[in-house]
């Protein structure tokens, strides 16, 4: 009886530990402003994985449930990604958007 409640215990918080933190963090145009009001993506494999929208300091967060590794999109930017890591904890990510030539790139402040 003793063995089957533990495991019971412990089916239910397995889940819980294979969900992954939130990735957050603030996105800035090449001038130093941020991009407000900007829908930002977590990609992987072309696969929408979620999405949020920067607020008025180009604040973002969003959850993933799924630990390894994604791109981080920002919708009207064409082909501006950066790759970030889900893990068990919230990480933070401060990017910044470029232009080179015609060509948008994301990158770490």
């Amino acid at each position: 009886m003793k063995t089957t409640v533990m495991l019971v215990l412990f089916l239910l918080f397995v889940p819980i530990l294979s969900f992954a933190g939130e990735i957050y963090g603030t996105i800035k145009g090449d001038d130093g402003k941020p991009l407000i009001k900007q829908v930002v993506q977590i990609v992987q494999n072309d696969k929408l994985m979620a999405s949020a929208t920067t607020d008025e300091n180009g604040y973002f967060t969003i959850t993933i449930k799924e630990v390894g590794k994604f791109k981080i999109e920002v919708v009207g930017y064409k082909e501006a990604s950066f790759e970030v890591f889900s893990s068990n904890k919230s990480t933070r990510y401060n990017l910044l958007m470029n232009k080179t030539g015609d060509k948008w790139i994301l990158k770490s402040l």
